[in-house]
């Protein structure tokens, strides 16, 4: 099958003359405001039918997933262990079944291990794309993915997006994510443990555990559909990893690592960090901590604790104290809110081990009065919203723990019938908005013209939405 390449034809037929630098068009009164996408990407109008291509699973055998969205760019990645080659195509459809606006094609050569990934680039803001990685005669394709690019500068308009964590291959399918793709959003966050990779020792083992869960029926429906934010934590190396006795040189460490870049659209900044922002407009900036690799447990005790290293933790004070935007969300893998006890242990492996460091952030944030940041936090193997603290001044700050993809909580025993004062002891009302042991798809809706925070959960189990607020920061 012989396809034009995107010099071939103009998109429309026509060539397009651009006045000066290309901006979003102006907001109508009526609706949000729009961009001109081709006057930012250049697409060029070709014959093509993707959807009419074979996919087989033995040529791409698990989802091809997208992330790390700006303005411009995204990262794609896909799975192709029978071919030495692909080309990956991305475009904007089109009011055609046999053309699109073909936005850029690349030939990429598969590693021996068969994850192939790409930074996709020349992309307009706030546009809906599709792309999918062909063989270099067409005759096979992968699943055919989509993702939105962020918004411009400037824009304030209501995001939605997805959450979760938790999604341990011995628990699938995954029936939370194959329903939280239902949802239309503009993206998605992971908030760790993306896989359970926990007995793997050596590379070939964890991109082996890699597979095994990209595979999973869920995970193929949602990483298609939307584009995605990620963070680890610790089953995505193993279980209660500390990087105190296993990290920065140690081979496992490192294996570990390797394989989850490999098979995630995510990277890590030149200096090796996983943590960064993205922007959306003024409407939100996601900040993506690293709350796993960088702590110490020999010193969440002592005067000076290393939960994040002090490089990232004077960053995220900065960064959400200096945002632009309406709202500030933060996804940490391992929950920030007070848990009570004595039903809750295991404070050394959270934020709430580590008080100094929990106080230093969140006394910050109150001192500058910086308002509207929301915490999202997984690990605990539970649907949450809940209050950082019972009371006091950190009281303002929610936190939403996503999820769970496919994981339990023994905990969630007190949430049955009949165990209504053991459920005041560990989930107390003043505390905790709501409470699910269910695996969950979790959906949130920024506005920021309205100051508000729709929070929607789903049981995946009974297939019914069992919470559904709007919330306000600090109300």
């Amino acid at each position: 099958m012989s396809l034009p390449s995107r010099r071939e034809v103009l998109l429309a037929g026509a060539s397009v003359t651009l006045l000066g630098c290309p901006t979003p068009s102006p907001t109508p009164d009526a609706g949000p405001p729009t961009v001109d996408a081709q006057a930012f990407d250049q697409a060029t109008r070709v014959a093509f039918a993707p959807e009419a291509i074979a996919a087989p699973l033995a040529a791409f055998p698990q989802a091809v997933a997208s992330g790390a969205m700006e303005q411009a760019t995204a990262l794609v990645v896909t799975r192709a262990p029978t071919l030495p080659r692909v080309v990956l195509r991305v475009w904007r459809p089109l009011d055609s079944s046999t053309e699109v606006a073909l936005v850029t094609e690349q030939a990429l050569d598969v590693p021996t291990h068969g994850a192939v990934k790409a930074r996709v680039r020349g992309l307009a803001p706030a546009t809906t794309y599709r792309y999918a990685f062909f063989a270099p005669d067409f005759s096979v394709r992968s699943a055919i993915g989509a993702f939105r690019t962020a918004f411009p500068d400037d824009w304030l308009e209501p995001v939605t997006f997805g959450t979760t964590s938790c999604a341990k291959l011995a628990n699938g399918p995954f029936k939370a994510l194959s329903l939280q793709a239902q949802v239309p959003m503009d993206f998605f966050v992971h908030l760790g443990d993306v896989s359970y990779n926990d007995g793997a020792v050596a590379l070939e083992e964890f991109r082996d555990k890699w597979r095994g869960t990209l595979a999973d029926e869920g995970y193929r429906a949602l990483l298609p559909a939307v584009g995605t934010y990620l963070t680890w934590d610790d089953h995505d190396f193993w279980n209660n990893f500390d990087p105190e006795v296993n990290g920065a040189t140690d081979g496992r460490f490192l294996d570990a690592r390797q394989a989850f870049l490999e098979s995630l659209p995510t990277e890590l900044s030149p200096e090796g960090r996983l943590w960064r922002s993205f922007r959306w407009g003024r409407t939100v900036e996601v900040f993506v901590v690293d709350s796993r690799t960088e702590r110490r447990a020999s010193t969440r005790l002592s005067a000076d604790p290393q939960y994040l290293s002090r490089a990232q933790l004077d960053w995220l004070k900065a960064g959400l104290a200096d945002s632009p935007c309406h709202f500030k969300v933060v996804m940490s893998s391992v929950p920030i809110t007070t848990m009570p006890p004595p039903l809750w242990g295991g404070q050394a492996d959270r934020w709430q081990g580590y008080p100094a460091a929990r106080s230093e952030l969140l006394e910050h944030l109150v001192a500058a009065d910086v308002k509207n940041v929301w915490f999202l936090g997984g690990d605990f193997h539970l649907g949450l919203v809940m209050r950082l603290d019972g009371e006091g001044p950190n009281a303002r700050f929610m936190e939403i723990a996503g999820g769970p993809a496919g994981h339990g909580n023994p905990l969630s025993l007190v949430l049955e019938p009949g165990q209504e004062a053991n459920r005041e002891i560990a989930f107390p009302q003043r505390q905790f908005l709501f409470a699910s042991g269910d695996t969950n798809a979790t959906t949130l809706t920024l506005d920021p013209k309205a100051d508000t925070v729709r929070v929607v959960f789903q049981g995946a189990t009974s297939g019914r939405t069992t919470f559904d607020q709007v919330l306000r920061f600090g109300g």
